[in-house]
């Protein structure tokens, strides 16, 4: 598709129409490179929220984004701690990058990765979410303007196309066919102490709430972030929920005093 001259409704409409027909990865690419140009954005990216270093070939990973961003997120592994994809959970749809502070806390770590964005010429984006039961959560993101004040204007035409962009990546990826993410499977009791551990619980009341040893708790949980590949509780609690394996209501109640 070439340089597009339509109203915001009628640009929705036709992308959307090619979206439900396109055929190809590389005719997806193109046509999101265009939508996302004449957007006034530089950089896409569809990708599913996972380990896409070891698992690329079942997942969704179209972009053209930064490298030193692909590195960070990809390479060293470090998605889970992303504030856009922490931001994702809480969303109920398209979001601004600069209303980021209103769905998570920002800290000294996410500043820092805000700024490396910032240098490499993400300085607003827009992102949105999408969510498929049993599969990995993702996302479709647009980033990097001339006119980051005027981003707004996009955040509906955003939505719409993000989500149909996504779904065509995925009937390509996925062969036509809906597919379960390939990714491990908490067994019940597990799942209890993860859950737990999502309200702050510590092992021991855990085991109190589970009636379980705090030996057994822990094993639980070395285990849980072994099948994730978590390196802490908090890592493991993001990865169980981008994995649909536990929902954020369960998480959302507070621990009793």
């Amino acid at each position: 598709m070439g340089r597009i001259r339509l109203g915001w409704t009628e640009l929705a409409s036709a992308v959307v129409s090619e979206l439900r027909s396109i055929d190809s990865c590389r005719d997806l690419e193109r046509l999101v490179d265009s939508i996302t140009r004449e957007m006034d954005f530089r950089f896409y990216a569809l990708a599913h929220h996972a380990d896409l270093k070891n698992s690329a070939d079942t997942l969704v990973n179209l972009k053209a984004y930064p490298e030193a961003i692909f590195e960070r997120l990809v390479n060293q592994h470090l998605f889970r701690r992303d504030p856009v994809v922490r931001a994702c959970l809480y969303t109920g749809g398209a979001f601004l990058w600069s209303d980021l502070q209103a769905y998570v806390d920002l800290d000294g770590r996410d500043r820092a990765v805000l700024d490396l964005g910032l240098r490499e010429g993400l300085n607003e984006g827009i992102t949105v979410p999408y969510t498929r039961l049993g599969d990995h959560m993702g996302s479709c993101t647009f980033a990097g303007t001339a006119h980051p004040d005027q981003a707004h204007r996009y955040l509906g035409t955003a939505q719409m196309i993000g989500i149909f962009a996504f779904q065509a990546a995925l009937r390509l990826t996925s062969g036509g066919g809906f597919r379960l993410a390939n990714h491990p499977r908490l067994h019940p009791r597990p799942r209890d102490c993860v859950v737990l551990a999502g309200r702050g619980y510590s092992n021991k009341e855990i085991a109190r709430a589970l009636d379980l040893t705090p030996r057994t708790v822990d094993g639980y949980l070395t285990e849980a972030r072994r099948l994730f590949g978590a390196h802490d509780r908090t890592e493991l609690v993001v990865s169980a929920v981008l994995a649909g394996e536990v929902g954020l209501a369960e998480i959302a109640r507070r621990q009793p005093e």
